[in-house]
């Protein structure tokens, strides 16, 4: 057991203990509170001062209120680490800028941030571990993060403290560091007034005003607080721990959680000034010098779960729950033993919110209209809240991020999770206990499941499904054999907080088998799905899918606006499309199916007018729904969007025997003149009218059948009966994605994302040239003027594995990186997408891309590639058509 001298509990004891006694510095007015405000930034704590600076320099002029003082929450007492390497693109320039704000903000507000550059070390006490860094190492060669990897004795020459013994390897960064959490709200704040911004401490807010809009949507229209009301129509919620109170005045629940987070700080330790900051991801731990003596904390397997922080909890702490910390404290004696003489000083256990996937929660409110978000920063505020902000800025003044945020866009919950306060609690549980587990692309999480399942779940549980989560639905990732299954049983909390563990594993050993970074042990399996597809037939299940009508008296109107193809006038025509921002980012891809004159039934509803079926993908489903709904609201279109994704299911019959197959159980002719390819048709399954789509995301003949929910089990049944005669396989979302990305599809937020263009990702030819959409403009100038970035498909010869985020490289110049990686089994090599930039910034030429040899960066190691403009897999889409004759020839890998 180890010693505590004495445990810190309020603001005075902390500054006490820090180098800075000058940090806090009062804001107070005595300005009467305006009675109007560009926007009002609730929260004066890292995330509020940084939302509030970032909105000045985009020319606004906002008002802070904090109830109490500056930085009273969970800022005051925050460790300031800053790191500069994530495993994801959008975080790892989070960092880069938010280290750029910190640098420019000096030199701006004249004001130091107590920023402290002594570089990182990442400890590995695993093979495995150091396989993740060697990830992190090569994706921040595209962002130019300097990292250099270690051997035991390297890194304890950089950080004496470090026991050599104790780890397998290690990942060093030069330019991390911590910062003074105080100074810099100072500095944000002084610069912020000094661009025209008000900051009013001692100004609780006690309501916030909204009216009814169209489309369902309220609007903000003012604050109100202890000094007044602000008539405003925007408000950022950055209140930290109570940022669902907040969130409550408005009627809407967000996802975050309070927890209780602690670190320690030891008696002085030799060396310790001199320290690098320490990630041990393996023994959940973190730490940085603090002085003479050393700063570390971590993550613990049973946090203390709060239900909400009182309102009075101003720089306040909790009581240190030794207990708790021990495991932790014994990590870090094995990796640094002198720390077991020098013992500890002091504790600090404060609150943090923290949210189901372990991401902020940022962005407008998809149902109240001027609602802003930058809440739920995990743990990691001082050190993503100055990226976030000016993403935030920029969501604001120009509707829309600059960079792909959906990650943090709170659009990536459902309004069925949002207020689902035991969905909310273990998932944001298991994500703050598994905070240092090793990033595994096809890892799923225990908690929150079977949380919303379709018709067809207990079936294909029955005949082997094993389960993935998308958008809090179950779907197949894949099927297992010999009769065995794995269901899904309810979270165990690990065993925590007095929970007994499941006694069924089944599942859980299942997800062991995809837990590492070559390929899966599921490999074989995923083939044998993916290869019947391609040479026969398979059953996928696509319920997940977000379905929605578009109706009303400007349907027509509305949908010219929303998507950029040419939506046919012939009833039944499904169209791909996609729906773009006013910068001409890819917001979403949907299919379009214009609708006839309908029965009365579900999937043919009686219309007055045009109306269009829209069907999205799972994961992105919501928030392409709130794109949707928010470009009706902005257009006052007479229209509008009616979701029916509960109420319709989605199988999907794929391959050359599929319609085959499907005639075996319609009397409705599937046949090339009948039932053309982009065509839809109102046909009846054992009796039940069912709506059937001959489209394909594998790149097959197939047909899609969307089915109401009371003849769901039925249909399926007569499918699979009628299966028997022609060798039916079930199939999951890994051979999907798997097929899909072989042919060259495109997945929405991987290949395409608000931060590329159709123009850049080669799907031009579904932007129509006539008539107007929103985001023409953007793509006509981008067609004339060049583009600086090319969608390109890429096949190595080497058999290892890519899961995406590989740096690319042209000749001796890194030239991006992979969005996406994965296996073509067809065309029986790895294959990855990705975009490719001229390392100059210049204008694209196909020369360019023509020429040159290409290589994907693996894990620190270079693999010779060959770059597509088109995947070569049925370039002339025969097989889309039926016409199996020909099998596919290989596309020259610089046709376009």
């Amino acid at each position: 057991m180890f010693n505590i001298r004495n445990g810190l509990k309020n603001r005075s004891d902390f500054i006490g203990l820090f180098a800075n006694k000058n940090g806090f510095r009062s804001y107070g007015s005595n300005i009467s509170l305006p009675r109007q405000a560009d926007v009002v930034v609730i929260g004066g704590g890292i995330a509020g001062c940084s939302a509030f600076y970032q909105l000045t320099k985009r020319g606004i002029k906002p008002i802070l209120v904090e109830g109490n003082k500056l930085t009273n929450g969970s800022t005051w007492h925050s460790g300031g680490l800053i790191w500069s390497l994530r495993p994801n693109d959008t975080d790892t320039e989070l960092l880069r800028r938010t280290k750029e704000i910190i640098r420019d903000l000096e030199k701006e507000s004249g004001e130091s941030l107590g920023f402290i550059n002594n570089g990182g070390i990442f400890i590995a006490r695993t093979a495995e571990r150091l396989e993740e860094y060697k990830r992190l190492h090569t994706l921040g060669h595209y962002f130019n993060v300097h990292s250099r990897l270690l051997s035991p004795k390297e890194a304890q020459q950089i950080c004496p403290i470090l026991d050599p013994k104790a780890f397998y390897g290690a990942l060093y960064s030069p330019p991390d560091g911590y910062i003074d959490p105080t100074l810099y709200c100072n500095a944000l704040i002084k610069a912020a007034v000094a661009n025209g911004g008000q900051v009013f401490e001692n100004t609780r807010v006690t309501k916030i005003h909204t009216e009814e809009a169209i489309q369902g949507l309220k609007k903000i229209v003012g604050v109100e607080t202890v000094n007044g009301t602000i008539k405003t129509g925007r408000v950022v919620n950055a209140a930290g721990a109570w940022g669902r109170k907040v969130a409550n005045m408005v009627g809407i629940e967000i996802p975050t959680t309070p927890i209780k987070h602690c670190y320690v700080i030891t008696n002085n330790v030799e060396g310790a000034k001199d320290c690098t900051s320490i990630r041990c991801h393996d023994s959940s731990l973190y730490f940085r010098p603090q002085g003479d003596s050393i700063l570390f904390g971590g993550y613990e397997a049973n946090p203390d779960i709060l239900k909400e922080v009182p309102d009075d909890f101003n720089f306040s702490l909790f009581e240190f729950d030794k207990s708790k910390f021990e495991p932790l404290w014994n990590n870090a004696v094995n990796l640094c033993p002198v720390l077991e003489t020098a013992g500890i000083k002091s504790d600090v256990c404060g609150p943090e919110t923290f949210t189901p996937d372990h991401k902020p929660v940022l962005g407008e409110d998809p149902i109240v209209v001027g609602m802003y978000y930058s809440v739920g920063y995990n743990s990691l505020g001082v050190m993503l809240s100055g990226g976030c902000s000016e993403q935030l800025s920029y969501w604001i003044t120009e509707g829309r991020p600059n960079l792909d945020m959906h990650a943090y866009d709170i659009r990536r919950f459902s309004q069925r999770q949002k207020p689902d306060r035991a969905w909310v609690t273990e998932t944001t549980h298991e994500s703050y206990s598994k905070t240092y587990s090793i990033v595994y692309p096809h890892d799923q999480r225990l908690s929150g499941r079977n949380f919303r399942i379709d018709p067809f779940h207990e079936h294909l549980v029955a005949n082997g499904a094993v389960m993935e989560e998308a958008l809090g639905w179950e779907r197949p990732a894949y099927f297992i054999t010999d009769d065995r299954t794995a269901p899904v049983r309810g979270y165990d909390w690990y065993g925590n907080y007095d929970h007994v563990r499941n006694t069924d594993q089944r599942y859980e050993k299942e997800l062991e088998k995809d837990l590492t970074l070559d390929f899966s042990k599921n490999h074989d399996l995923i083939k044998g799905e993916a290869l019947a597809t391609r040479t026969n037939v398979t059953l996928f299940n696509l319920s997940c899918y977000t379905k929605m009508y578009l109706t009303g008296p400007d349907a027509e109107q509305a949908a010219d606006w929303l998507f950029t193809t040419n939506l046919s006038q012939q009833p039944g025509k499904v169209s791909y499309t996609l729906s773009l921002n006013s910068k001409g980012g890819i917001e979403s891809d949907v299919t379009v199916t214009t609708l006839e004159e309908g029965g009365g039934t579900l999937v043919g509803p009686i219309l007055k007018g045009k109306g269009y079926y829209i069907v999205a993908g799972g994961q992105s489903g919501y928030q392409t729904k709130s794109h949707l709904r928010k470009q009706l609201y902005k257009k006052n279109f007479k229209s509008r969007i009616s979701e029916i994704t509960e109420r319709l299911g989605i199988l999907s019959i794929q391959g050359p025997k599929s319609g085959e197959l499907l005639q075996s159980i319609t009397e409705y002719p599937i046949t090339d003149e009948k039932f053309p390819l982009g065509m839809s048709h109102i046909i009846k399954i054992n009796g039940h009218s069912c709506r059937a789509m001959r489209i394909s995301y594998v790149g097959e003949l197939g047909f899609e059948i969307h089915i109401p929910f009371a003849h769901c089990v039925a249909t399926y049944h007569k499918i699979v009966e009628a299966g028997r005669g022609f060798d039916l396989k079930h199939a999951g979302f890994r051979a999907l994605d798997s097929l899909s990305m072989e042919k060259g599809y495109h997945l929405q937020n991987k290949d395409i994302r608000i931060d590329d263009n159709p123009v850049e990702a080669g799907l031009e030819r579904f932007c129509r040239k006539d008539g107007q959409y929103q985001g023409k403009s953007v793509v006509e100038k981008v067609k004339q003027e060049g583009i600086k970035k090319r969608w390109c498909f890429f096949t190595l010869q080497d058999n290892v594995a890519l899961y995406g985020f590989e740096t690319i490289w042209r000749d001796d110049a890194i030239v991006g990186y992979l969005r996406r990686g994965d296996y073509g089994f067809s065309l029986d090599s790895p294959i990855g997408i990705g975009y490719v930039t001229h390392p100059k910034g210049k204008v694209l030429e196909d020369e360019f891309l023509k020429t040159g040899e290409y290589h994907i960066e693996v894990k620190d190691k270079k693999y010779p590639a060959t770059l597509y403009l088109r995947s070569p897999f049925d370039p002339t889409n025969q097989r889309l058509f039926g016409r199996y004759e020909n099998q596919f020839e290989e596309q020259s890998h610089f046709e376009d």
